[in-house]
């Protein structure tokens, strides 16, 4: 039977965080916690008694011990740069694992590296690299997000199509759970069959389960060739014939397949500095495909042999091949600038939906009419991650629009993109996760027997509901 809560005292609470932690471990400076309040976009601001920074797991551990024992929720945050404001908290102790940035190990031996929470993505790929291999979960904020907010949040991004998301990247886990107790689930192992894996219920929870303090991170050998194209066609039916293509005509080594519709890429490359259209004429939709090798000289090779075949049958219509690196990340930054392409035209809904690969021009299509049907005027930019079915389908206010306006539609608009989604089975969150943004919504598409057991797992180990508790049902 489970405890009664105490009464939360939240005054004795952070008084006794604060001599925990001692000097440097706690801010109340409004100028330091101030950052830790506000979502990038400007969306989402929250607040906090308190800002608590650990050192150490066991410091991690004592924060979330204090808590539990007072009944005084909490909420995790990473890097903040997550996009439905699961890391913003209001009126809960925050809790951040930025200072959590030990490299504990990084073995190519084992192909392994084991990283604490707090370390950026970008830094876990110099680690890799030091050592001869590639950390292949990439990014767009990978210079400010963490390993635990990648893992908390089951982060996707643009090697998914050939890697899988987060979750497949990770061997083993530390973390604190709800009790304050540290979970020592720190293996290496490619195998271990013996019962449920606690690992993956921590991935993607959300910070509700517990709080990742390290992991242990799947590594993979480095690649001798890599070839980086980006590709006019006329509709994204097209592109998912390409999308075949590649893959029957590499032999799976497309590393990533992108979609960008018209008024997203002219955006980009007008709103983000140093961006130039790589093609010479305009075209409805654009593919940036990049493919590589262990193989030195096969990219590039099996490159030229698609696209070749693509002219051939009509499926594109024109293509540029990077030459160099710096071409090649010339066009990687209009593909990852899409959403600062976005931000100087003022209010916009963004949506992260899934739908199976097939299906995307379906939903494109039955997603712009009704769009188009309700709010005449605005502006779509669809793009993603098409070769794993992703679709980032943002509505931008009409031109010379009001921003308050085209906000106060919002919730309507994001109920016709999620209702088509639905029809098609797919997901309202393909990789940013529900945070506060969509638990709510989520509860009208989930299967109310999947949600009253995820209910009952976190029932069990979080009684109290202290982490992150606005989230998750």
């Amino acid at each position: 039977m489970n405890k009664p809560v105490p009464t939360p005292n939240l005054t004795a609470t952070v008084s006794r965080l604060k001599a925990v932690l001692g000097e440097g471990g706690w801010s109340q400076d409004p100028d330091v916690v101030g950052p830790h309040l506000v979502e990038w976009r400007g969306r989402w601001k929250g607040e906090t008694p308190l800002l608590v920074t650990p050192r150490t797991t066991a410091e991690v551990a004592a924060v979330v011990g204090i808590c539990a024992a007072d009944g005084v929720a909490m909420t995790p945050q990473g890097g903040n740069t997550g996009l439905v404001a699961g890391q913003i908290p209001h009126g809960e102790i925050l809790l951040s694992t930025k200072k959590l940035t030990a490299v504990r190990d990084v073995d190519p031996i084992d192909d392994v590296m084991v990283l604490e929470a707090g370390v950026t993505l970008h830094e876990a790929h110099q680690q890799a690299a030091k050592v001869g291999r590639r950390f292949t979960v990439g990014v767009a904020s990978e210079g400010s997000c963490t390993i635990g907010g990648l893992i908390s949040t089951n982060a996707g991004g643009t090697a998914v199509l050939r890697y899988g998301m987060m979750r497949e990247q990770v061997l083993g886990i530390e973390a604190v759970l709800p009790n304050g107790e540290i979970w020592k689930g720190l293996k290496r192992l490619r195998k271990d069959n013996t019962g449920y894996d606690l690992k993956q219920l921590l991935i993607g929870a959300e910070g509700t389960l517990g709080v990742v303090t390290a992991a242990a991170l799947k590594l993979h050998a480095p690649l001798a060739s890599r070839a980086v194209a980006i590709v006019g066609l006329a509709s994204p039916a097209d592109a998912i014939q390409l999308l075949a293509r590649a893959k029957d005509e590499t032999g799976g080594a497309v590393e990533a397949f992108e979609l960008m519709g018209r008024l997203g890429f002219a955006l980009t490359v007008r709103n983000v500095p140093g961006l130039r259209d790589p093609l010479s004429t305009e075209h409805p939709w654009y593919v940036l495909i990049e493919i590589a090798s262990g193989e030195p000289g096969a990219a590039e090779a099996a490159l030229e042999r698609l696209l070749a075949g693509a002219f051939e049958r009509g499926l594109i219509a024109d293509a540029a091949v990077a030459q160099t690196e710096t071409q090649m990340k010339a066009f990687w930054h209009i593909r990852e600038g899409h959403s600062a392409g976005q931000k100087p035209e003022g209010a916009v809904w963004k949506h992260d939906v899934s739908v199976p690969v097939s299906k995307i021009p379906d939903f494109i299509g039955q997603a712009d009419a009704a769009i188009a049907k309700a709010f005449p005027g605005a502006r779509i930019v669809a793009f993603g991650h098409v070769g794993d079915g992703n679709v980032h389908y943002d509505v931008l206010k009409p031109a010379g629009g009001d921003d308050d306006a085209h906000d106060a539609q919002r919730e309507a608009g994001a109920k016709i993109v999620h209702d088509i989604t639905a029809t098609f089975q797919g997901s309202i969150s393909a990789e940013h996760g529900l945070g506060a943004m969509k638990t709510g919504e989520a509860l009208a598409y989930k299967d109310p027997i999947e949600v009253a057991a995820l209910r009952a797992i976190r029932q069990a180990l979080d009684p109290a509901r202290i982490m992150n508790p606005r989230i998750l049902f």
